[in-house]
């Protein structure tokens, strides 16, 4: 498997790519620059001896005077050896030369007329900057000369040429020489990355707690030093609430297991008639069914956990379903001469099972915390955001301290004793909690002045 080009690699490459191509376009403006400003000297140059010949030929007024044209433009080649010049008249016949020999012969087979904008030209190894021009005379009548002008540039092309392969060979140790700085400078720069990598790695199920410290680190991973530690804190919170619940249900169903095996062997440790044995298995039956209730409420809560419960969604009548639910636990509430009272009403939109699983766990549990001879409410409250469903018994506080773990699974206010009987292991409430949870809505506890009160709130959706 091909192995991914590494975060320094690819900013190292990504710097040495820029610099180059910033290094190219100086190199191209620089070269562009110099041949400009040695195009620009010739023209002048070409353009200033056009101008003083065309000034001479205008004082050639007879044959005689062009005799004298050799010594007036003597001057003109003076400190310029490399310059070549052709003067002829309209029947081709040659009034000036001067230059080097094979020039002179370049610029007599050219046989241009007009060229005044400088035109570069290549002849055997030499370079040259040629305008042409057809001038007056100053004779009457008016004739014309054909001035051919050609400066040999071979000197400055060579220069143009090294100066070009200076800057090209320039350009490449520059980039080497980026890429190799830009790879330093990343490096150094990511280090705290390798520390936090570092840091990273040393993270195990055993440490959990570890943090990282934020403070000397730079701005941009500020953020995720501190979504990190989030991370873990929040891992750590949930392995050690998912190791709590693993110890109690190992704990919880231990209990009815041994029950069931102490009971068994028991009634085989000798021979029973009939009627033992049908007490045994109706004794193993109840353990069963609690076995039974414990492993439903815990694959309900895992599928909770998953986003694998999709509420039924139906109109209910939360007077009606507060009726049907008090019918239920009359008989119980009856016999301890506890009284079930009701008040307010609306329609909800929400799943029937899971609305009366979840009235069914508090009520449950408020009738078994409830002294013998008081009063339970069940209380509907509605607004257009909101629909608050509350349930309130009489009896012993819970500890302000327990008030927010009391959802949490198998959790006990008192760790010491299993609260109600052992019917309850701490799976009601974190169930009505999830319940809550899948309906969008939020659910919260409160106990004091003698008395408890849970608040089921659920959106309006009517």
């Amino acid at each position: 498997m091909k192995q991914p080009v590494s975060l320094t690699a690819r900013l190292s490459l990504l710097f040495a790519a820029s610099s180059a191509g910033v290094l190219l376009v100086a190199g191209l403006l620089f070269e562009h620059a110099g041949a400009n400003q040695f195009l620009e000297r010739d023209a002048v140059e070409l353009y200033g001896k056009m101008e003083f010949i065309q000034n001479e030929l205008l004082h050639i007024t007879s044959p005689s005077s062009i005799e004298t044209l050799p010594s007036r433009l003597h001057q003109i080649v003076l400190g310029h050896p490399g310059i070549a010049i052709i003067i002829a008249d309209q029947n081709g016949k040659a009034l000036f030369s001067t230059g080097p020999g094979r020039t002179l012969d370049y610029l007599s087979k050219l046989n241009w007329v007009n060229k005044l904008q400088p035109v570069t030209v290549q002849y055997a190894d030499r370079t040259y900057r040629v305008i042409a021009s057809r001038l007056n005379l100053g004779t009457i009548p008016a004739q014309t000369a054909t001035v051919e002008i050609g400066l040999d540039i071979s000197k400055n092309q060579n220069f143009l040429r090294s100066f070009k392969e200076f800057i090209w060979f320039g350009m490449v140790l520059a980039m080497m020489a980026m890429g190799w700085l830009g790879w330093v400078v990343v490096r150094k720069g990511l280090s705290p990355l390798y520390v936090l990598s570092e840091t990273m790695e040393n993270v195990s199920a055993q440490r959990l707690g570890t943090t990282i410290p934020a403070l000397d680190s730079p701005r941009e991973l500020q953020a995720v030093i501190n979504s990190f530690n989030t991370m873990l804190s929040k891992l750590d919170d949930s392995f050690q609430r998912l190791s709590n619940f693993s110890s109690d249900i190992a704990h919880e169903l231990r209990n009815p297991v041994h029950a069931l095996m102490m009971q068994t062997q028991v009634t085989l440790s000798r021979e029973r008639d009939i009627t033992d044995y049908r007490d045994a298995l109706q004794s193993n039956m109840e353990e069963f069914e609690r076995l039974s209730r414990m492993i439903s409420d815990m694959l309900f809560l895992a599928k909770a956990d998953n986003q694998q419960l999709v509420p039924k969604r139906e109109e209910i009548v939360l007077h009606d379903e507060i009726d049907r639910l008090i019918d239920y636990y009359c008989v119980l509430a009856t016999d301890r001469g506890i009284n079930l009272k009701k008040s307010g009403t609306a329609t909800l939109i929400a799943d029937k099972l899971m609305l009366q699983r979840a009235l069914s766990n508090l009520l449950s549990n408020a009738i078994r915390f409830t002294p013998d001879g008081m009063t339970i409410e069940i209380s509907v409250e509605e607004s257009t955001e909101a629909i608050w469903i509350s349930v309130t018994n009489p009896g012993p506080e819970i500890p302000a301290e327990h008030l927010s773990n009391i959802f949490e699974r198998l959790y006990r206010v008192d760790a010491a004793r299993r609260e109600g009987g052992s019917d309850n292991i701490g799976l009601g409430l974190a169930i009505t909690k999830s319940i809550v949870t899948i309906h969008g809505g939020t659910i919260d506890a409160s106990s004091c002045n003698g008395l408890t009160r849970f608040n089921m709130i659920f959106p309006n959706s009517i």
